[in-house]
């Protein structure tokens, strides 16, 4: 304590008096001066002692309730350093141990001391504080400077070798945690042979002997790479015992970089040796020092001999010609490079024999120039290169294609293809150069200008003197003039001169083949014979010129109004013939015949003239099994057109037969089926779903029932694939989706909590956008909570736009409302989009379902998919459960839910109610 310094204590007392005491026993103490201020409450001291504006604080043991031992305690928690006396009224061994582990600095009965004791008791407690506060400070600065130092840095017992400190560099470099190195031996990162040689110092280690630099060591990384250091060390006491500090810097990189230079050396003179050059390394007289293999071969195995017909000054590179001792000359290419030889400054000539190349040079400058000189196109490229590139083109080759010679060579023929990279006679000649054998094709090229001509083309392979193929040569003839004339000769055998449309050769052969399709798809086949009206007065009045310009535009509209696999010819005259392959309905004729009545409705423009034009169309379907003589279409055809003319013109009219009568079946069922929509003569059905495992309804199927009023009930697969077609599906969806919710409210919360209504989604209404908006409407007008719908999709329904499909998907499960694969198996089940859809239910075909027990792959499949929908942890319902033997089957597989005849036919939503009333009644838990 400072001479005239004034200390600050607070006294944390419930009992004024013993305060009053307290100051009166420090005021009588000489030279010493003391602020004492007082608290008498637990929360009050805490407050004090957080604050930390004391440098003493008294505490009594006895806070009114609370304890004085426990406030020390707390302080000491939150990190309080300032000295704490704990003052108490009776003396206690236990509790003044108590107090000095929980941080007192000491520990005082009232009334047994003075005011000189009490304040050589503060003084005391103050100046250990002191102390302890500077060792910590003290400590703190030495580990600061070793955790934060760089390099790596730890600490061994002398005794047992074993890491008592490491540093976070050591924990880096060795890849070790620090928990793992504090259990190991410093021998744990050494090999064994470090190991041996460490087991060799150690005795001087552990006495202490060695201090300072220790030599290079290597050390084993965690992950077993080694690393190399060089290492520091120097005893000293750490804990109480007998240690070593070690720091190691890591000279793994020199160790590296020495071996590198090493092996670049061995390297470089193994590819002296190697080289197929003669080198010689010689001094400034011409006295050789070295010769390779190559130099002692030529020079007939004199190695000490010198060049002295070589020149050591002059060009770096240079030609001479050299005799040898045997009398022959050769020609060599010499090249001199100063280099560094044992330590001194010598020259490096590389000798190479480049008599063969001369002779070959004279060879390449005569072929050449008769390429040159060749009016046909000639290419050259080197096979040994990875994209055989164009190393030679002649003057032919650039008049033929456009291009400059320094924009053809380096690179590969195929630039002269194109796009047009499917052409057949390609895969000819990748076959050929594949086979290094000749080839001759015909091949659509494209010149700079990018006009196309049609290149014949001879490719050659050319080997060397091993056989071994290094090029090909590639010559190419113009066959454009020839090629275009035989094409305007097959154009004019097989198109209308004036339309451009295929002829009536040409028909017929596609008729037939559309004839032999129908036979063996079971599919359908139109033929339209279509008719101008009141054509001749526009050849009378205006010429036929005009004429000519109208039958022209009725034929590129024609084309415009039909399909690209369906055929439009001209008959001659103002007739024309379109045949529609491969149609799957009969009626789809008739959107075909609409848009050609629309399109020639259109006015015509010639020469500014405005013309009005309207067309009769007589049809004819193939039936089951087309005639022998598939030609007849078009007699029938023609026949039905002039049916439509006496019908007034402008019209369409059908060769009638069995088949159209069937045609205009469905034309009449289509405008029925309108009108059942307007009248509401449809009826929704139930079909329950129950759970396997314990019998439980789990749901309800809704399905459309349409009850006609004289032909009584029309099957779905009937009606349902036309309103998809026609577009009167959107209609019929909105109405059971309507129905079916307001009936599920009272399925689903007031006679079987917890089961959904399941509603078949149109393909066609599921792609509006304004889908997901109208189920929320739905919902809302309800009020039908959203777990209580199932929406069962097809995964056909998924294959236009897949990614948009799992968005609305997405979006309508955000919602709460379930989402089932109706049929699945039969469609799409791509595994790579299953795992992405967000579903909740996978529904087995009931195709699956017929002869699970008799047939094996349909057994297979069934567990299959039950096994791969509970991976991805979906529910399973079978459809189509009739049999007692197909229930214990799907319960033997754990399939989830089933539906079907077994329990119940679908019925009216009166009967249903009724139906679960007594399904209520059956004995619990069975089926």
């Amino acid at each position: 304590m400072l001479q005239g310094e004034t200390l600050r204590l607070l006294l944390i007392e419930d009992d004024e008096d013993d305060y009053l005491i307290l100051r009166e026993l420090l005021a009588d103490v000489p030279n010493q001066h003391f602020r004492l201020d007082w608290v008498a409450h637990y929360e009050d001291g805490l407050a004090r002692g957080l604050s930390r504006e004391h440098d003493v604080l008294l505490v009594d043991y006895r806070l009114g309730a609370d304890s004085g031992l426990a406030l020390i305690g707390d302080l000491n928690a939150r990190g309080v350093q300032i000295p704490m006396i704990l003052l108490t009224g009776l003396a206690d061994s236990e509790l003044d141990a108590r107090a000095i582990e929980l941080g007192a600095s000491d520990y005082l009965v009232k009334g047994e001391f003075s005011g000189p004791m009490l304040a050589r008791s503060i003084r005391y407690a103050r100046d250990r504080a002191q102390i302890n506060n500077r060792l910590i400070d003290s400590e703190a600065r030495y580990r600061l400077l070793f955790e934060s130092n760089p390099e790596p840095m730890w600490v061994f017992g002398r005794d047992n070798i074993r890491f008592l400190a490491v540093n976070d560099a050591t924990v880096k470099l060795l890849g070790y945690s620090r928990a793992e190195l504090l259990g190991m031996s410093i021998l744990d990162i050494r090999s064994e042979e470090e190991k041996k040689r460490f087991v060799e110092l150690y005795p001087r280690l552990r006495d202490g002997d060695l201090t300072g630099r220790m030599g290079v060591w290597s050390y084993i990384r965690k992950d077993g790479s080694l690393f190399h250091a060089e290492v520091h060390a120097h005893p000293f006491e750490y804990m109480g015992g007998p240690a070593y500090l070690a720091l190691a810097l890591d000279v793994t990189g020199k160790f590296r970089a020495e071996a590198a230079l090493e092996q670049k050396q061995q390297a470089f003179h193994q590819l002296l040796e190697d080289s197929r050059d003669a080198l010689l390394v010689v001094d400034s007289r011409g006295d050789v020092h070295y010769a390779n293999k190559s130099a002692e071969r030529l020079f007939l195995g004199r190695p000490d001999c010198s060049p002295v017909a070589l020149p050591h000054d002059g060009p770096v590179r240079f030609e001479s010609r050299l005799t040898l001792a045997d009398g022959d000359q050769i020609e060599l290419e010499v090249q001199r490079s100063p280099t560094e030889w044992n330590g001194q400054s010598m020259e490096l000539i590389s000798l190479r024999d480049i008599s063969r190349r001369k002779r070959q040079d004279e060879q390449l400058r005569l072929l050449k120039r008769g390429l040159e000189v060749s009016i046909d196109g000639v290419v050259i490229v080197d096979a040994m290169q990875p994209d055989m590139p164009i190393i030679y083109a002649n003057a032919a080759f650039s008049t033929l294609t456009g291009y400059a010679e320094e924009e053809i060579l380096g690179r590969n023929c195929r630039f002269l293809q194109g796009d047009d990279l499917q052409q057949p006679a390609l895969n000819e000649v990748r076959s050929a150069i594949g086979g290094l054998r000749d080839v001759q094709v015909v091949l659509r090229n494209y010149r700079k200008d990018g006009s196309m001509f049609w290149n014949e083309l001879y490719v050659a392979p050319v080997p060397d003197d091993n056989g071994v193929v290094t090029h090909f040569i590639g010559v190419q003839n113009d066959l454009t003039e020839q090629k275009t004339y035989e094409q305007e000769l097959a154009h004019s055998a097989s198109h209308d001169r004036l339309t451009g449309l295929v002829s009536r050769q040409i028909l017929e052969d596609r008729l037939r083949q559309s004839g032999e399709m129908v036979q063996r798809y079971k599919r359908k086949m139109a033929v339209l014979f279509v008719d101008l009206d009141s054509f001749k007065p526009i050849n009378d009045s205006l010429g036929h010129t005009t004429g000519d310009q109208v039958l022209i535009q009725v034929a590129r509209r024609l084309e415009s109004a039909v399909r690209p696999g369906d055929t439009v010819a001209r008959m001659g005259g103002d007739e024309f013939i379109v045949l529609l392959p491969d149609l799957a309905h009969a009626e789809d004729v008739i959107i075909v015949v609409d848009r050609i009545m629309d399109q020639i409705a259109r006015p015509f423009d010639v020469d500014g003239v405005p013309l009005q034009l309207t067309c009769s169309i007589g049809i004819t379907l193939s039936g089951d099994k087309v005639n022998d003589d598939p030609l007849q279409l078009i007699q029938q055809a023609d026949l039905a057109m002039y049916k439509a003319k006496q019908h007034g013109r402008n019209d369409y009219q059908w060769y009638t037969d069995d088949l159209t009568q069937r045609v205009h079946e469905r034309l009449i069922l289509r405008g029925d089926l309108q009108q059942a929509i307007e009248l509401g003569q449809f009826e929704l059905y139930y079909q329950p779903q129950v759970a396997v495992h314990n019998g439980q309804m789990c749901g309800f199927e809704a399905l459309l029932r349409w009850n006609h009023p004289e032909r009584g009930m029309i099957s779905p697969s009937i009606f349902i694939p036309m309103a998809e077609a026609t577009g009167q599906i959107i209609a019929l969806s909105e109405w059971v989706f309507k129905r079916a919710c307001r009936d599920a409210v009272m399925l689903c919360t007031k006679l079987t909590e917890g089961a959904a209504v399941a509603i078949n989604v149109s393909p066609l209404h599921f792609q509006r956008s304004s889908f997901v908006a109208f189920i929320q409407r739905m919902l809302d007008d309800s009020g039908l909570d959203p777990q209580c719908l199932e929406l069962e999709v097809t995964e056909g329904l998924l294959l236009n736009n897949i990614e948009d499909a799992i968005d609305t998907l997405q979006e309508l499960k955000d919602k709460g409302i379930k989402i089932a694969i109706d049929d699945f198996g039969t469609g799409f089940s791509s595994l790579n989009y299953l795992k992405r859809l967000p579903i909740d239910k996978v529904k087995i075909d009931k195709a699956f379902i017929d002869d699970v027990n008799e047939d094996g792959r349909d057994a297979a499949i069934v567990q299959s998919i039950i096994s791969l929908a509970h991976n991805l942890q979906l529910t399973v319902i079978a459809e189509g459960v009739e049999t007692d033997e197909q229930l214990a089957f799907l319960a033997k597989h754990d399939c989830d839910e089933i539906q079907g005849y077994l329990f119940a036919r679908p019925m009216p939503f009166g009967d249903l109610i009724r139906w679960i009333s007594q399904w209520r009644q059956r004995p619990e838990g069975r089926l």
